[in-house]
């Protein structure tokens, strides 16, 4: 495979104890800080889901010395980006411009998060933008799929709930549900900040001890307690029925993997091999090239903290929906019991190992794989023994990872789509929970 040549790396501990890493690429005058909080929606309390991922974009809304217009006239006249995001394990505030603005880039981004005042009526304006976004999302059977497969999967579990909450979720959010968030974990030690660029080392600590050093040093948190999400000894069909709809939106799968298991690269591979390797996978093949029920299908995983989800997903007209699943069933079944073949070993591979150095081409693409390691506390040895680890993926492996890793018969199965249509093809299959859309809507957003 093409070598890999990570950019040059040095870390420093401010004497906050938060921690830096400062990446220099001299390619273009350019630098992208990112400071990542190691608490995502996650750590949204209970029924205050979507509470990280507004708390994050507050930050952008007011400081004790500019507004939101303040905020975003300063960042464009140094022609910069700012864009923040909350994912499940860790939150991201972002900042790219020129080297040259090194100072007042880092001064912008310690505003944001040391400074914030959570103004009461940009709050307001928030949540009446985020609620018209989700309620408009309710149409989109894909989006209702998605929501509802993670609701059955993670039930009763941090991961249980959309990462951007409910219509009722955020009418329950009060102003001090997103406060207490920003308390407890934007402290030092919860947070990394990455400086990638064109930039000079010692400048960078610098700048970054002047700015970020006042940040509370705050204490590890213990409020994470590690959790597995136990897998279904049966199969539990959910159909959200939709008699509009001429398709059927479906998700199949169950909890999957942890980011810090041995068995990551292999499952990896075995995904490609079952439906993640586009027109190769055979998902792909079956249902799609043989027997033409659908345009795309394909199986995904989210490696997380604790394992994330495993999720097959497709559509399909209406009156296919029990024979695509049952083709589906039949596919994973067969990978199952028989595991792969040496030539899709060979292609899974080759494509990981051909595609690795594409996640270096640009500075956005280095500081995620450098923050998902430090992250997971992966080490960053770990992304020069990736080629290594993918390349000794052997036959055994997938055979006795498939048989570790997937469990067809306790697949959890979401349905989005006109039941009156396909309810009898898939009672055979699973113990079959039926719930009107509309009164789904009318209950999310009565709250």
């Amino acid at each position: 495979m093409e070598s890999v040549r990570l950019p040059e790396i040095q870390s420093q501990t401010l004497g906050n104890g938060m921690r830096v890493l400062a990446v220099r690429d001299r390619r273009l005058p350019l630098v992208t800080l990112v400071l990542m909080v190691k608490k995502g929606a996650e750590a949204d309390e209970e029924g205050r889901a979507g509470q990280a991922d507004l708390a994050l974009e507050m930050l952008t809304l007011g400081t004790e010395k500019r507004t939101s217009q303040q905020i975003a006239l300063d960042v464009d006249s140094l022609g910069a980006h700012l864009a923040f995001y909350s994912g499940w394990d860790a939150s991201f505030v972002e900042i790219e411009g020129l080297s040259e603005d090194l100072p007042s880039l880092v001064e912008i981004i310690s505003d944001l998060v040391l400074h914030p005042t959570f103004p009461e009526p940009e709050f307001e304006q928030l949540k009446k933008r985020r609620i018209a976004s989700l309620i408009q999302d309710q149409d989109e059977s894909e989006i209702v799929a998605d929501d509802q497969f993670t609701e059955l999967v993670f039930e009763g579990t941090p991961y249980g709930h959309p990462r951007r909450g409910t219509v009722d979720s955020l009418r329950r959010l009060a102003l001090d549900d997103l406060e207490r968030f920003h308390r407890r974990h934007f402290v030092a030690d919860q947070c990394v900040l990455m400086i990638l660029g064109d930039i000079d080392f010692e400048e960078s600590f610098m700048r970054t001890e002047e700015f970020m050093g006042p940040m509370e040093s705050g204490q590890a948190s213990s409020e994470r307690k590690a959790f597995q999400v136990p897998h279904r000894a049966q199969r539990r069909i959910r159909i959200i029925h939709r008699p509009d709809l001429t398709q059927s939106q479906i998700r199949m799968g169950h909890p999957g993997i942890e980011r810090t298991s041995p068995d990551f690269h292999r499952f990896q591979v075995a995904n490609y091999i079952l439906g993640g390797g586009g027109f190769s996978s055979r998902l792909m093949e079956r249902v799609r090239s043989q027997k033409g029920y659908t345009y795309g299908i394909s199986s995904s995983f989210k490696a997380r903290r604790s394992p994330g989800p495993f999720v097959i997903s497709t559509f399909t007209p209406n009156e296919n929906t029990g024979a695509v699943m049952l083709e589906i069933l039949e596919v994973v079944e067969a990978f199952v019991r028989e595991g792969a073949r040496q030539e899709e070993l060979e292609g899974a591979k080759n494509y990981y190992l051909g595609s690795y150095p594409f996640r270096f081409e640009t500075p956005a693409k280095i500081a995620r794989e450098i923050l998902e390691v430090e992250l997971y506390g992966l080490g960053l040895q770990s992304l020069s023994n990736y080629p290594l680890r993918i390349s000794e993926v052997t036959l055994a492996d997938i055979s006795l990872t498939v048989k570790q890793r997937l469990f067809p018969q306790g697949f959890s199965v979401v349905i989005v789509g006109n039941g009156d249509l396909f309810k009898r093809q898939v009672e055979a299959m699973g113990d079959v929970e039926i719930i009107d859309f509309q009164r789904l809507v009318a209950h999310r957003s009565e709250g």
